[in-house]
């Protein structure tokens, strides 16, 4: 733009002597000022609506009393914020504020993974079908399945992948309490033993079976360690008759009313 600068000074003429040439005022001198005139004024900016080319510099505004006049904020679609506030243009640009943000839905463009201490794991991906495990502030860590049928179990320290324990395997059962002792195979059993006889003169009976015995004629202590022998064909004694197998232990007396007589529970015990 060009401000007019005058090219003759009119007013020193009239200081001048009458006849002296330089007082007269000549149409090019004022043809000059005209043509300065019509330059500067075809160079400067309107008032209302001005149209700029080129590099424009605004002065510094000044302010007076915290208060700017005759500003209009630049609008967005002009490339400004269309608000005068940090608030305003925040919300006139849906960007989120600082601390708090209850307007963000997702986060896209991401380079760097957030750290454990942001709330992420330290990594851009995380295996497939692997346990996540927690490393303190460095990047999560994994526990892959391995082998089928393995466990998630704890050292101690942390957790692996490993086999199931062997379960307890039974190899033999001693003889005793009712049970046919033996070597067990794959194939093998275990077998409760108990007495079968059908004869009136057996002597030998499975350990943990029990009989009555009588003719003592005296209740024996409980637990008490003893023979029994057959008494006839019927009956069982701790006196005379066929020795039996076996060590055999009292566990409570009997009394007999209907032939006034005494007797015992017994039981096979070895």
């Amino acid at each position: 733009m060009t401000n007019y600068v005058k090219s003759t000074n009119f007013a020193t003429k009239d200081n001048l002597a009458s006849g002296d040439p330089l007082k007269i005022v000549k149409g090019t001198e004022i043809n000059t000022e005209y043509d300065n005139i019509a330059v500067a004024v075809a160079t400067k900016a309107e008032l209302a609506s001005p149209t700029f080319t080129g590099t424009v510099t605004i002065p510094t505004v000044a302010i007076s009393a915290g208060t700017i006049t005759g500003i209009t904020d630049l609008a967005v679609a002009d490339g400004g914020t269309g608000a005068s506030t940090a608030a305003n243009a925040r919300t006139n640009l849906s960007a989120a504020s600082s601390g708090a943000n209850s307007d963000i839905t997702s986060i896209t463009g991401l380079t760097t993974a957030l750290a454990p201490s942001q709330g992420g794991t330290g990594l851009a991906t995380l295996t497939a079908n692997n346990v996540v495990l927690g490393n303190g502030t460095s990047a999560v860590q994994f526990v892959a399945p391995s082998t089928s049928g393995n466990l998630l179990t704890s050292n101690g320290t942390t957790w692996t992948s490993t086999a199931p324990a062997a379960g307890g395997t039974v190899t033999s059962v001693a003889t005793g309490n009712g049970l046919t002792g033996g070597t067990i195979t794959t194939s093998g059993t275990i077998s409760l033993d108990y007495y079968t006889g059908s004869d009136a003169n057996n002597t030998s009976y499975p350990v943990g079976s029990y009989v009555v015995a009588i003719g003592n004629e005296a209740a024996i202590a409980r637990n008490t360690s003893s023979s029994l022998r057959h008494s006839g064909t019927t009956n069982f004694s701790p006196n005379g008759g066929t020795l039996i197998t076996g060590t055999w232990r009292a566990r409570g007396a009997l009394v007999f009313l209907s032939c006034q007589n005494q007797g015992n529970l017994w039981q096979r015990t070895a």
